[in-house]
């Protein structure tokens, strides 16, 4: 037999002097023809497509809606606060004493607000340390003393509520705290609830 007589896949070879078979790839079906790399993507596509099938994970399309009744209107609401002013009798202020003041705040938007409030205080001077304790309560101010909590309260749209600042320079405050300039800033937030 000679190798232009050999059809399909069988090709003999000659190893060492003696004839062997070799067969060819199983997949070279797929390359032979016109269409042989388009059959060899489809293949590979597929194979593909379940090899991803059977790796399992969660995939999820998530949809939402509402029928509004007719002749509803949907309208967007404002959130807004205004906030009063208070100065602060600071010449009171000595260790182990404290200055407060009470200030309005007005929700002037037409929602309702969650209120809370953050300190910020910037020290120059001969001390880098913060001496004093800030705070922002519900409600006004007592006529002695700082309450204690935090501002957290709902204020419903078109209300006013007051609140309370109030500084404490503690009794065992350092001797340069008389020196430190501090700059309080009071953020007062309303979120809707």
């Amino acid at each position: 037999m000679n190798s232009s007589t050999v059809h399909g896949s069988h090709h003999p070879d000659m190893v060492n002097g003696r004839h062997q078979r070799r067969t060819a790839s199983p997949f070279s079906w797929l390359v032979r023809g016109v269409f042989g790399s388009v059959k060899a993507l489809a293949v590979l596509t597929i194979a593909v497509s379940l090899g991803l099938l059977g790796t399992g994970g969660t995939y999820a399309y998530l949809s939402a809606s509402a029928t509004a009744a007719p002749g509803s209107t949907i309208r967007a609401g404002s959130a807004a606060l205004t906030i009063g002013s208070e100065a602060l009798n600071w010449s009171a202020l000595a260790p182990g004493h404290s200055v407060s003041g009470t200030f309005s705040i007005t929700n002037t938007g037409d929602v309702p607000l969650a209120l809370s409030a953050t300190i910020a205080a910037a020290v120059t001077g001969s001390s880098r340390t913060n001496p004093f304790t800030i705070s922002v309560t519900n409600g006004a101010c007592p006529a002695s003393g700082i309450p204690s909590g935090t501002l957290n309260s709902t204020l419903a749209a078109g209300a006013t509520t007051q609140a309370c600042l109030g500084v404490i320079l503690p009794a065992n405050a350092p001797a340069n705290a008389q020196a430190t300039n501090v700059h309080i800033g009071a953020t007062v937030s309303g979120v809707q609830p």
